[in-house]
């Protein structure tokens, strides 16, 4: 069974009437302050042709979140749970919705998370790298990360659509849109690890977008830099005293990462593997800002999975068997 945990679609009422000559779900497109960006058709809210889609790649079910990953008013945020709860009933066996919330800095949301979990049924929750400047390991995300343990659902963490603090990337080509996300998320795997986030909540299940990053290129300078700091006569790798009792490998070794993000790239996922166990990746497209309507890269995405030299055992469960159980599907 194979099984896409990050696809995004827009509720009916913010659908747009947006179609592009190009017949494409999605179209980048260079903004007035210079910045890179993109828009989306009106099939962004149409779930006909997600299911089609996936009919024609050859996906047995979607994990769906709103196309907003950081929802910031409560009421549209109310309006997408209403609608994943709708489309969890509509389509049972090929969609699966978790509740996508900015955890901190609009008053009700935990309320709200709370009530998408038991009354709408959702399956986990997706929020961003960083919400309203409030990174990951910030003392301020400390009561979602109590009330997430205490739901006993998993986190989706999706790169943070307008990154700050990357301003040097800003460039006359995309390296800002392409780069700083990526930088991003990356440094939001580190802070997890080394920030006590999974000290203090040892049992939080936490899903990385986009390979972490790309974490897996990098781990190894910072399994350098801890020992030499440690050998250094001084506060060592922490300014102060340390944040986590053990080894950070050890609570790397606890999150989940998602394949998306780099589109058919088997060399990502053989580098993603030299430091991530095959127990801890979970197919993803990106869909529909990634393979748009080209169902036939997808398909032949996934047979080069297949092709992997790998246990048969593993490579199902990196295709759908580490999602079902992730998500309790």
């Amino acid at each position: 069974m194979i099984i896409d945990v990050e696809n995004h679609i827009r509720i009916p009422a913010h659908a747009g009437d947006i179609t592009f000559e190009s017949g494409k779900a999605t179209e980048r497109f260079w903004k007035e302050d210079g910045s890179f960006g993109f828009r989306l058709s009106k099939d962004s809210a149409n779930v006909g042709r997600y299911i089609q889609f996936m009919d024609e790649a050859g996906i047995d079910m979607a994990v769906l979140t709103s196309q907003t990953p950081a929802l910031v008013d409560l009421d549209e945020t109310k309006k997408w749970h209403d609608y994943a709860a709708e489309l969890m009933q509509k389509y049972p066996k090929r969609l699966a919705c978790i509740a996508t919330i900015k955890p901190v800095g609009v008053k009700g949301m935990l309320k709200e998370l709370e009530r998408a979990i038991k009354e709408c049924g959702l399956k986990g929750v997706h929020i961003s790298a960083s919400n309203n400047n409030v990174e990951l390991d910030s003392k301020e995300m400390w009561p979602f990360y109590e009330l997430v343990s205490q739901l006993n659902i998993p986190v989706d963490v999706h790169i943070q659509a307008d990154t700050l603090g990357f301003e040097n990337l800003k460039a006359d080509y995309a390296l800002h849109y392409v780069a700083a996300r990526e930088f991003h998320m990356a440094s939001a795997v580190m802070r997890v690890c080394f920030g006590g986030v999974l000290e203090q909540f040892p049992d939080l299940k936490l899903l990385m977008n986009h390979f972490g990053g790309g974490i897996s290129s990098v781990i190894d300078r910072f399994d350098l830099y801890a020992k030499l700091a440690d050998d250094l006569d001084g506060p060592g790798f922490y300014h102060g005293e340390p944040l986590i009792s053990r080894p950070f490998r050890e609570y790397f070794d606890k999150l989940y990462f998602n394949m998306a993000g780099r589109g058919a790239s088997i060399a990502t996922i053989k580098c993603a593997l030299t430091n991530i166990c095959p127990k801890k990746l979970l197919f993803a497209t990106d869909w529909p800002l990634n393979y748009d309507y080209y169902p036939d890269v997808l398909k032949k995405y996934i047979e080069d999975i297949r092709k992997l030299d790998l246990p048969a055992d593993d490579i199902e469960a990196m295709l759908g068997g580490n999602a079902a159980q992730f998500y309790g599907l």
